[in-house]
């Protein structure tokens, strides 16, 4: 199996997404273990209720962020990634997009801190309304921040992308933790929450001044090429908004409706249980991270894009699978390293959401595929029928099943989603990206 992986990495494809993916893979492990450790932080401050809390108002953020970038993010990395054809952006696309980005998001941001007391009593018990105000101010820079990840995505960059991801935040706000005994301050669950979120805001805002600053010094001075887009911006990213803020909806739905059926506790066991099923993803991420730029370049003129997917789910094959069995196999002890009083209770929960993660690891980069082809609706529609088939399971099986129940919803419709859009990418490129059966049909 060795030989077979190193004779692998000796083709020039394979060699090139394996070494620009790593470099955003050891990040992004780097970030999950200060998410991580932020968890273990709160939960010990103020148990499972402070996880909850946390949780909630950063799926507010969340929100916030991915309807500000409002896909202009994704053409941000369409249209950079053309770069090695010759056609690189001058400031102008970035100066365009920036300005957008940020009136949207400042408007959302003001309007959720004057709307904080009707969300608080909406998805909260006994919380105090300046939580979700710290996440509504920390929404601005946070989707700066984002946005000039994803500039740095579609430049090719991917050590500059992955320091300006959240999981360098969490990693730098888990330290902080680290060092301030919340316990012994006498912070109670709210009280940890809100400190961290606060915490949030200083790091985020720093990141986004820092970036900005960096991404306007390497963009060209000469006239963008592509002005006549300019117009069109919002035409041509509303597509990709709506996937988004789709995905979104199959990523976060089920811990806002959680949080608005069950107590904070569950909704912290829950969000714990949720973040080391997506281990599983972490090989995936940093696939995408190099592998979108690429699918541009290539569908912009290239001709090896088969090559490409079959060389994706190889690496897929490889990091996903040896993951999900050691989730299954040490699950209840990893459930119980963050505080959970009870991880048995959970582990059924863990092992649902590992096979769904599974599942979206072995399908590929399909999304992206879609969305860096000029097929962005059909991935638009693929993730509406299925963010609405996720909220009606959510709707039906949480009341009845608890936390179970979102984690069966979650499953299926991220299973239903990867099923689909491979057909697409199959019908419209000729391509399967499953390990195994990657190949190009049709010449």
């Amino acid at each position: 199996m060795i030989q077979r992986i190193l004779q692998f990495l000796k083709d020039p494809t394979a060699a090139t997404l394996a070494k620009g993916s790593s470099v955003v893979l050891l990040f992004k492990i780097i970030g999950a273990l200060g998410g991580y450790v932020l968890l273990w932080s709160l939960g010990q401050a103020g148990g499972e209720k402070a996880v909850g809390v946390y949780e909630v108002a950063f799926t507010l953020i969340l929100i916030a962020s991915t309807v500000g970038r409002w896909g202009l993010d994704t053409v941000l990395v369409k249209e950079l990634g053309k770069t090695e054809l010759g056609d690189a952006p001058s400031r102008g696309l970035y100066g365009h997009i920036f300005a957008r980005v940020l009136a949207i998001t400042a408007a959302l941001s003001i309007l959720t801190f004057f709307a904080a007391e009707a969300l608080t009593e909406l998805f909260f018990n006994q919380t105090p309304v300046g939580v979700l105000r710290t996440a509504s101010l920390t929404a601005l820079p946070f989707t700066l921040m984002l946005l000039n990840a994803e500039a740095y995505r579609g430049l090719h960059k991917p050590v500059l992308f992955s320091i300006n991801q959240h999981g360098t935040v969490y990693l730098i706000l888990a330290a902080l933790l680290w060092w301030v005994p919340m316990e012994s301050a006498g912070f109670d669950a709210q009280g940890s929450a809100q400190f961290a979120l606060l915490l949030l805001l200083g790091i985020s805002s720093a990141f986004a001044l820092l970036s900005t600053v960096h991404v306007i010094s390497l963009c060209e001075r000469k006239p963008w090429r592509g002005a006549a887009l300019a117009g069109n911006l919002m035409k041509v990213a509303t597509p990709m908004l709506i996937s988004s803020a789709l995905f979104l909806v199959m990523s976060w739905s089920d811990t806002l409706m959680l949080s608005y059926f069950l107590e904070e506790d569950e909704v912290g066991v829950y969000r714990i249980v949720f973040k080391i099923a997506t281990l599983i993803t972490f090989a995936q991420f940093a696939l995408n991270t190099v592998v979108a730029p690429m699918i541009s370049g290539l569908h912009n003129g290239g001709s090896n894009m088969s090559l490409l997917a079959q060389r994706i789910a190889t690496l897929n094959l490889i990091t996903a699978g040896p993951i999900f069995f050691g989730i299954i196999a040490l699950g209840p002890f990893l459930i119980g390293l963050f505080g959970v009083n009870d991880p048995w209770t959970a582990y059924p929960w863990l092992v649902i959401l590992a096979c769904g993660q599974l599942a979206n690891a072995f399908a590929g980069p399909v999304l992206n595929i879609l969305n860096m082809t000029g097929y962005e609706k059909s991935a638009q529609n693929t993730m509406l029928v299925v963010a609405t088939l996720n909220i009606i399971l959510n709707a039906v099986l949480i009341p009845a099943f608890g936390p179970g129940g979102a984690a069966v919803a979650t499953a299926l419709t991220m299973v239903g989603w990867n099923i689909w859009a491979g057909v697409l990418v199959y019908r419209f490129h000729g391509i399967i990206t499953v390990p195994f059966l990657a190949k190009r049909s049709r010449s």
